[in-house]
């Protein structure tokens, strides 16, 4: 378990294939940057325009786009679109739960930095691959901890 956890971001999760946050119209400000998307900016941007033509010609929210190997999900908090890529064969309210977890630890993490500069330079958010790695490793090492250690 501790050589998965240290291995990267797909090798923690556990539903998502990939992540990625979204502000103004497509500015990617942060990805999980792996092998599936070969580029975040232009994806990033093809996602808000779908969105939003689908949105304007249907009157509806989009939450989700599925395809025969993967599903983009999407989740909408606090002017942000959080996108979760998983493998369409996936139980989806699982990758939607994992993917509003790391919606949660990001908003948590990053809230004050979100109201202070507008959100708007990315290198800020570069350490939220290491936080997740750490967070999930405290959780998943409480959790041993409680199981190996006898309680009177």
């Amino acid at each position: 378990m501790i050589e998965l956890l240290s291995v990267g971001f797909r090798k923690v999760v556990e539903y998502l294939q990939d992540f990625l946050i979204i502000k103004d119209g497509g500015k990617v400000i942060f990805s999980t940057a792996s092998d599936i998307i070969t580029d975040e900016v232009l994806f990033g941007g093809f996602l808000e325009a779908i969105k939003g033509f689908y949105n304007l010609s249907l009157e509806d929210e989009l939450l989700s786009i599925e395809g025969r190997k993967y599903r983009i999900t999407f989740v909408l908090k606090e002017d942000l679109e959080f996108i979760g890529i998983s493998r369409s064969l996936t139980d989806e309210s699982r990758a939607v739960k994992e993917l509003e977890f790391f919606t949660d630890m990001f908003l948590s993490k990053y809230h004050d930095i979100m109201e202070s500069c507008n959100g708007t330079d990315v290198r800020k958010y570069k350490s939220f691959d290491t936080y997740i790695k750490k967070t999930i490793n405290e959780i998943v090492f409480g959790q041993l901890e409680r199981c190996l250690i006898p309680h009177p």
